[in-house]
């Protein structure tokens, strides 16, 4: 086959923050010999910005984590981009110290549980159990602020990262937990017979409180379940001070905005959407025994020397009538989600054996989680206009099987609205609330009108009204549906080490030969799982193709 051609000094792939942050350095710098190919339809990759004529939805990315010394919140500052509340700098709310006394149980002549009136409860957040009982506010938030100091403190434990035992953050989290149940409320939540009711449902009650608080953390991990979460490495990541959830007034995808502004027509005219990657064929000289191959090699028809390597790219604009062509090219800059590296690593690049087994295990160790957000837009609201969180407890009806809905060990098919931590009430879009799955991916395949349907079925189970009507549009997320990402972002599992991050980000054939070079947020070690990992990543790799190109960067 006869490829239409294409030579240039660099290739980008992906034109998500990483993509988008690496262009504008290059550009700034004043190299212009590079094109960004992108699959979707859209720029922004795991930022998505949904706007409609009554506001915009957060579909991805959704916060700046951090203020002081973050380059993208200073963007977003710098642009009048950044919410009010948040344009100066804030401590976050909440200290990791345990305390003497944590947990504040009601007393004796008031209910843990009490009734429930959506249009006339007055309280901004809400703890609901699925029987449509409202739980203390003062103990529920007792406990939970308990379960978040926990959390803290576990990032603070600085465990030598040489030491040769682990485990999990879960265990962690449950046994701290039972520990401070025990002493100041005299509980044990490991008995779990019955001998005094008021005494067994108060257990429940803790345990859904804790499972509750678990999920909200494998959102905030990216991950699929805390318990598979690496408590050695907890302290890996380091936020940025300032507050850990800065709003922006538009959303993020204004942020990439920003940064393209001061070169909008010259990024525009070098990226190419609906244009995916088939094939990086560098030369088979780059190893010491050449790979074996089921096909002729491609790289040495189009490439005349083994410092260049050969890019198959697939122009899907006309999806009725897709077609190849090669990019010839110095530097390759691979910006894809770890999920998409985890399915297509071995499918993507040949020679096979210039990856190494170092990289391979690195992907396989890391860990990437998958986040998804239901829409659900109403004609009016039905909730008090000063609820903007539901608090959706599950309380366990057998405590001997407590946790077993955080190890999927149930029919999740079934089950998937368990999954749903919290809802929200969305300040961006009028008459809108944002329900938050974790853990659960099987829900993708459902249509939004079942989605909507057992929604509502929540809705009115937990706020004990059956008049909750049937949202007039519904809006999800499938992250990990989309072949492209496979997932939302990265964490660290039971067996991964820091080192993974750096290994994944090793460019190939090596740091004095970057032909492939790698960004994304899967590849910095103490910013992962979020924006600004993404964008300090396509900083660096930028850099470093400057630094290969003969021009001095401006730093």
């Amino acid at each position: 086959m006869n490829y239409q051609v294409i030579n240039v000094k660099c290739v980008i792939i992906g034109a998500g923050m990483a993509g988008i942050s690496a262009s504008a350095n290059l550009l700034d710098n004043d190299y212009k010999d590079f094109l960004v190919f992108e699959a979707l339809e859209r720029i922004g990759g795991r930022i998505c910005t949904f706007n409609t004529d009554r506001g915009y939805l957060e579909l991805g990315a959704q916060w700046i984590h951090g203020q002081q010394g973050n380059p993208v919140y200073e963007i977003a500052q710098k642009n009048d981009l950044v919410a009010p509340g948040f344009e100066k700098f804030l401590q976050n709310p909440v200290a990791p110290k345990i305390d003497e006394k944590n947990l504040f149980p009601p007393a004796n002549n008031q209910s843990l549980l009490q009734t429930f009136n959506a249009k006339t409860d007055c309280d901004k957040t809400l703890f609901l159990t699925q029987s449509g009982q409202k739980i203390s506010y003062k103990f529920a938030n007792s406990v939970y602020d308990t379960l978040t100091k926990i959390i803290l403190g576990a990032e603070l434990l600085n465990i030598d990262p040489k030491s040769k035992i682990d485990n999990r953050v879960g265990d962690y989290f449950y046994d701290k937990f039972c520990e401070i149940v025990r002493n100041e409320m005299r509980k044990d939540l490991l008995d779990h017979t019955v001998q005094n009711l008021n005494d067994y449902d108060l257990k429940r009650l803790l345990n859904g409180l804790f499972i509750q608080r678990d999920r909200r953390e494998n959102i905030r991990n990216g991950c699929y379940n805390i318990f598979d979460v690496s408590l050695k490495n907890f302290s890996c990541y380091k936020e940025f001070p300032g507050h850990s959830y800065v709003e922006l007034k538009r959303g993020l995808t204004p942020v990439l905005d920003a940064l393209i502004s001061k070169h909008k027509n010259e990024f525009y005219s070098r990226l190419y959407l609906r244009h995916y990657l088939k094939k990086i064929i560098l030369s088979p000289e780059l190893i010491d025994v050449p790979d074996c191959y089921n096909r002729p090699s491609l790289h040495s028809t189009y490439a005349k020397t083994a410092q260049k390597a050969v890019v198959i790219i697939c122009d899907a604009s006309n999806p009725e009538k897709p077609r190849d062509f090669v990019v010839v090219c110095e530097h390759i800059l691979c910006t894809m989600s770890l999920g998409y590296m985890k399915e297509n690593i071995n499918i993507f690049l040949e020679p096979l054996s210039l990856i190494s087994e170092a990289k391979r295990l690195a992907i396989s160790r890391l860990g990437f989680g998958c986040t998804n957000k239901i829409f659900l837009v109403y004609e009016q609201p039905f909730w008090n206009e000063k609820m903007n969180l539901l608090n959706l407890i599950w309380v366990p009806e057998d405590l001997n099987f407590r946790l077993d809905k955080l190890n999927h060990r149930n029919d999740t098919k079934k089950i998937w609205y368990e999954d749903m931590v919290k809802i929200e009430v969305v300040n961006s879009h009028p008459n809108t609330l944002s329900a938050w799955m974790t853990g659960n991916i099987e829900f993708e395949q459902l249509d939004e009108k079942t989605i909507g349907l057992r929604c509502t079925e929540n809705l009115r189970r937990f706020f004990n009204d059956p008049s909750i009507p049937e949202p007039k549009f519904v809006l999800r997320t499938k992250w990990f549906t989309n072949r492209y990402s496979r997932g939302t972002y990265s964490h660290m599992p039971i067996g991964s080490k820091p080192q993974d991050f750096d290994e994944i980000a090793r460019p190939i054939p090596g740091d004095s030969n970057p032909i492939v070079m790698f960004a994304g947020e899967a590849t910095v070690h103490d910013q992962f799982s979020n924006v600004n990992g993404a964008y300090l990543s396509g900083i660096r790799e930028s850099q470093r193709i400057l630094s290969f190109s003969r021009i001095s960067p401006r730093l």
